[in-house]
């Protein structure tokens, strides 16, 4: 089977290269269309790449206005191209993570769809989310036109199942497959030695991590430290990730100022992610709501007992794990009583954590399992795609 994964925007390199990865390791003739990841240029260079992509903005990325017009015209060359191949019959799936415009504009799936019926490719796409996440406004009638030139959904969660098919009003075909726990593959250094890498010493350590938005609670997170540090003085919270927009960075200068508190506003390249998390006791999700995490996916898939909030796409994803403490409420008092239960424990959940990694790269969240239920999707896909062209064909 030949198979395109398309990320154009390079929105999520990390799930992009575990999935192609994990499709060619199962059978499939896997590529990925996505251009460099220009913060870390060698991560995708052991994922099979489709020779077309034009790299620019890996080339071109700073200062950010640069990096936005360079970002504008790869894409416009790389859609060209992905038009073209896909047209001439290159691929029997032609699997998108992202649409460019998402709830904006539909052109890129109209298009996209026409050359996958001109090829005979199935057009499949995932809903990493359901609606854009801070954007109370989205436009939800875009993005059902968008979704409905999909021949097949693939959902992370059955939370985002039934949220597509009840708040967007999506008819196609949905099948939920779990985010594969990142990273299960890598041989952890000991803490002592990620420790010492960033800088941090022993005691307690509260690590949050990844890109800064609202939606992310650190205004939770900014109201529970002072009394999660008033049970464990010498704890060290680490924020390592970058704030993006005005209130997000606010909200991170606001938590900066509280004792003990440790702020990276930067990209973390992912060898020094890994060292964050290896060093940490408890990693934290103050989140207001969400689809689904890659970043508790990541947490998970490293080893590491996690305090999360009552959302039902974190419920879901965590469920049957030990090594997660889910806080009762989505609050600062609440939220700090659920980590301080955590780091009392810490020593237990460790021990979980280590086991349960082990176990999820077996499990249906392990990237096998994925592989195979993705490649069933496709199959499914095909059948209906070729059903509904002979109609088409017939009327």
């Amino acid at each position: 089977m030949r198979v395109l994964i398309v990320d154009l925007l390079c929105n999520t390199p990390f799930y992009d290269s575990a999935l192609v990865r994990a499709l060619v390791e199962a059978g499939a003739d896997a590529q990925l269309a996505s251009p460099k990841f220009y913060v870390e240029p060698d991560y995708l260079s052991s994922c099979p790449i489709a020779g077309w992509i034009t790299d620019l903005t890996v080339h071109l990325s700073e200062p950010r206005k640069l990096r936005l017009a360079s970002r504008a015209v790869e894409l416009s060359l790389n859609f060209g191209r992905l038009l073209s191949h896909v047209a001439s019959g290159r691929y029997d799936v032609v699997h998108v993570e992202w649409i460019p415009l998402e709830d904006r504009r539909t052109i890129f799936m109209r298009l996209l769809d026409r050359a996958c019926a001109h090829g005979g490719a199935a057009l499949v796409f995932t809903a990493h989310n359901v609606l854009p996440h801070d954007k109370a406004d989205a436009d939800r009638v875009t993005l059902r036109r968008n979704l409905e030139h999909a021949d097949f959904i693939v959902a992370l969660s059955e939370h985002v199942a039934e949220s597509l098919r009840q708040t967007i009003g999506v008819k196609t075909d949905v099948t939920v497959i779990p985010h594969g726990a990142l990273h299960t593959e890598l041989q952890l250094q000991p803490r002592e030695s990620a420790l010492s890498a960033v800088g941090l010493q022993e005691g307690p350590v509260v690590l949050f991590a990844g890109i800064v938005r609202p939606y992310k609670g650190i205004d939770i997170l900014t109201e529970a430290w002072p009394h999660i540090r008033g049970t464990f003085p010498s704890a060290t919270l680490v924020v390592a990730g970058r704030a993006l927009g005005d209130e997000a960075a606010a909200q991170l200068q606001r938590l900066s100022l509280e004792p003990g508190v440790r702020v990276v506003n930067e990209y973390v390249p992912l060898k020094t992610m890994i060292d964050y998390h290896i060093a940490s006791d408890v990693v934290v999700f103050p989140y207001r709501a969400i689809s689904q995490s890659g970043a508790l996916a990541t947490a998970l898939g490293l080893g590491r007992p996690v305090v999360i909030t009552p959302t039902d796409g974190f419920v879901e994803q965590a469920a049957g794990i030990s090594s997660v403490v889910i806080s009762e409420a989505i609050d600062g008092p609440a939220f700090a009583k659920a980590t301080i239960a955590a780091l009392e424990r810490r020593e237990t959940l460790d021990r979980l954590a280590a086991d349960e990694r082990r176990a999820l790269a077996q499990s249906s969240k392990g990237w096998p399992a994925v592989a195979r239920a993705t490649l069933r999707a496709y199959e499914r896909a095909i059948a209906a795609t070729q059903d509904s062209r002979t109609r088409a064909r017939k009327d």
